[in-house]
């Protein structure tokens, strides 16, 4: 039986226009760049160039890859996947770590990098990869991926935010952190004070006992100390540099402003998290099985059972096995190591000849939004189960310096493992220390 001819097309993606290089199945160039919007309209002229190429030279089929460069790539994908006019040639789509593209580009003569030349490289690398993971277009999965993966962009910007007004809080109370007369200056009562430095400075002026009653009715019962926190308070202010009185209007409006940004985004970030356990509720049984690990709780699940998106495209790929000299099937530890290079949570080693150097660094390159929620799940995890207790404590204690860092990173690779045997086979958690 004669093997399908495929037309190979690689797609360079920008928000304004899709580049595309065509390829013949033995690396002839048919076109090396043909520029379309990235519009409706651009990919109506794009099918049309692919089916008269398919048509010119009797293709049976279609390969399409792209670098998974932020989302301007998913429209045309979608039309490309639901085509009917293509269907006949049966497309294969492909996403490519932009990273494999520039690696493959060095193993290759000096060329320029530039909108003309980077198509033909994409679509090089399609045609050469010996083993190939084609892209499926899931409603399912992409909807609860998109929440997720803004929660993550909020929260970083939520980080980024707070870092900030620690800044200006600095500069209007510079012993404010230090002193810490609460367990968050982001707190209600906190926040209360530094947005109303009339009534903060009406309070420090008052004797410790009725200050401490003060800030009880303020929290509204909640302070475990409110006659320390009183005094606290009163240090902060007693030991904070003095500033100049033109600065105060200034530094006023930057933490009101920063502490309303915050707050907005605290707020977005709750009404995300509802969403997403609202809708995993029903329809997401992976999410269920990962949930059910003791504190995972179902926004972690979500964004680690979304960015997964079934096991079956790490497993598909075969692995060269040393001893048979031969392709074969992946294993469950296969398809673990998988995910987890996959989320960047891999140590690369380097070695050449005689030297094989010590230090090994943690990759990082994969799927950023994994490795967070993985290694987030693992920090919660450590705190609710025993054995992963323990494992982290003793990771801990093997360093003398990023001992956090390190142990946190260690035990949500370790939960890589899990996470992986629960998908496979289709369970809930079973405590190691019930067995």
């Amino acid at each position: 039986m004669e093997p399908i001819l495929r037309l190979q097309v690689g797609i360079d993606f920008s928000k304004d226009k899709a580049d595309f290089a065509l390829l013949s199945p033995d690396g002839q160039v048919l076109e090396m760049q043909r520029s379309f919007s990235n519009s409706m309209v651009g990919y109506e002229q794009a099918r049309a160039m692919l089916l008269e190429e398919l048509e010119r030279h009797g293709y049976q089929g279609l390969d399409v890859a792209a670098e998974a460069t932020s989302y301007y790539w998913l429209g045309l994908y979608q039309q490309l996947w639901q085509d009917a006019q293509l269907a006949r040639f049966q497309p294969r789509l492909m996403l490519l770590n932009a990273g494999w593209v520039r690696w493959f580009k060095k193993s290759l003569p000096a060329d320029h990098k530039s909108d003309y030349r980077d198509p033909y490289y994409i679509a090089e690398r399609l045609r050469s990869l010996p083993h190939k993971t084609w892209w499926r277009f899931d409603e399912r999965w992409l909807g609860l991926r998109l929440r997720t993966r803004l929660r993550f962009h909020l929260v970083q910007s939520l980080v980024r935010e707070k870092n900030h007004y620690q800044l200006f809080l600095f500069l209007s109370h510079s012993a404010y952190t230090q002193a810490k007369p609460f367990s968050t200056p982001f707190g209600y009562v906190s926040q209360t004070l530094l947005n109303q430095p009339e009534l903060l400075a009406e309070l420090v002026r008052l004797p410790d006992l009725e200050l401490s009653a003060r800030l009880t009715e303020m929290s509204g019962g909640t302070l475990p100390d409110p006659l320390q926190a009183a005094v606290r308070l009163k240090r902060a202010l007693q030991e904070s540099y003095p500033l100049p009185e033109g600065l105060h209007p200034a530094l006023r409006q930057a933490l009101y402003s920063l502490s309303s940004v915050i707050a907005t985004l605290q707020q977005h970030i709750q009404l995300l998290d509802a969403q997403i356990h609202t809708l995993v509720k029903s329809g997401y049984p992976e999410v269920a099985w990962l949930q059910s690990v003791p504190g995972v709780g179902p926004v972690y699940a979500s964004a680690i059972a979304a960015e997964i998106a079934g096991l079956d495209r790490f497993a598909t790929p075969l692995k060269w096995d040393k001893r048979s000299k031969s392709y074969r099937r992946r294993t469950l530890r296969d398809i673990e190591d998988a995910v987890a290079k996959f989320a960047g949570l891999w140590w690369p080693q380097n070695a050449s000849g005689q030297f094989s150097a010590q230090e090994r660094p943690l990759s990082k390159r994969g799927n950023a939004y994994l490795r967070y929620y993985l290694i987030q799940a693992a920090d919660h995890m450590r705190l609710s189960i025993p054995s992963y207790a323990r494992f982290y404590a003793r990771k801990y204690a093997q360093v003398t310096k990023h001992q956090h860092k390190r142990a946190l990173v260690l035990t949500g690779r370790k939960a890589v493992g899990l996470f992986v045997g629960l998908l496979h086979r289709q369970e809930t958690y079973r405590p190691e220390e019930a067995a």
